[in-house]
């Protein structure tokens, strides 16, 4: 591109001088005397070599907006990826059982599907239930997308190994108590082990700082929730999940980030994943910093209620801390195992 540019340029100037060298022939065959340099100057519209090379140039320009729209964020998900077209499917398809090891995954979910339209084929009695096997098919998947996903965060940071899935657990049952729609407990727990996955982007020199952050290293680990909602966003199956991922930091007084939101405005599965985060945050060992107690962690959540968190999921979240800290069999060594 820059290589054409420049040569459109030269182009330019030299039909410029050679239009020039002609007006003044011109004018000195009429004894007309030279242009000045006020008379010289031409707008875009009544030069016509500027105006052809102004064209070529817009030209150029939509045809690379263009090309790159393919390559944004709607364009990624709303069209077909570029790397689908370099994709031999079939060819791979026809070489799968010299590869095993790529079915194992799958071979349960293959043999659940083969079966189930086969009975309904044979018995159309049997449709209800044949779809709801395949809609497990797709929840069964959808979780194991999610784990994958927070398997790869804890993997590149090892002082937060379990959290994800301890903040996946609890929030559960949180989720339960509040009595959220299945679909949306469905997303709350989806999202509570994806809450993190962000962090994938942060560099390691901020990740894995041993020390307090400085402002600009904190703005940068504030960016891992977005990171988070853009990979979410590019995995169809887990979009129900982009809303706990982005929004889990922001607080019920409007302080939070990345959006500054407050109170209802924040979605309930992310105030859920808020105090559930934060409270297991504070009661495990992190590179910079040593555990509260659980007694301690709960004070924290309690003292910040109605301003960081939802005063009423505290009220919920000191009820089940009450349960299987200080009245049930469950140990706290059990829950963060």
């Amino acid at each position: 591109m820059k290589g054409t540019i420049q040569s459109s340029y030269k182009l330019y100037f030299k039909r410029k001088e050679d239009i020039s060298l002609k007006h003044q022939r011109e004018n000195k065959a009429e004894g007309k005397s030279e242009v000045t340099e006020n008379d010289s100057k031409k707008s875009f519209e009544t030069d016509p070599t500027l105006k052809e090379l102004g064209f070529t140039l817009k030209d150029k320009c939509s045809r690379l907006r263009q090309e790159e729209t393919k390559y944004s964020d709607d364009g990624i998900l709303n069209s077909v990826h570029p790397l689908s077209s370099l994709m031999n499917i079939s060819f791979y398809a026809d070489v799968i059982k010299e590869a095993p090891e790529l079915q194992i995954d799958f071979k349960d979910s293959l043999a659940k599907i083969a079966t189930t339209f086969n009975r309904v084929f044979i018995n159309l009695k049997d449709h209800e239930n044949a779809n709801h096997q395949i809609s497990e098919l797709l929840v069964e998947n959808f979780f194991l997308v999610a784990r994958t996903l927070a398997l790869a965060i804890e993997a590149r940071d090892p002082y937060t190994g379990g959290h994800s899935d301890r903040v996946f657990r609890i929030s559960a049952e949180i989720g339960r108590r509040c009595n959220l729609s299945p679909l949306e407990q469905m997303y709350l727990e989806g999202g509570a082990l994806l809450h993190d996955v962000g962090k994938i982007a942060i560099r390691d020199g901020v990740l894995l700082k041993p020390g307090p952050l400085t402002d600009m290293e904190y703005k940068e680990m504030q960016l891992h929730t977005i990171f988070g909602a853009q990979i979410v966003k590019r995995l169809s199956c887990l979009q129900g999940c982009v809303d706990v991922v982005l929004l889990h930091h922001e607080r019920i007084d409007g302080y939070g980030y990345p959006y500054g939101l407050k109170g209802n405005e924040i979605p309930l599965a992310a105030r859920i994943t808020s105090v559930v985060d934060a409270y297991d945050a504070m009661t495990t060992n992190r590179i910079y910093r040593k555990a509260l107690s659980h007694e301690q962690g709960i004070e924290e959540i309690i003292r910040n209620s109605g301003t960081q968190f939802d005063s009423e999921i505290v009220k919920v979240f000191v009820k089940w801390w009450e349960e299987n800290f200080q009245t049930a069999s469950i140990t706290k060594k059990e829950i963060h195992r």
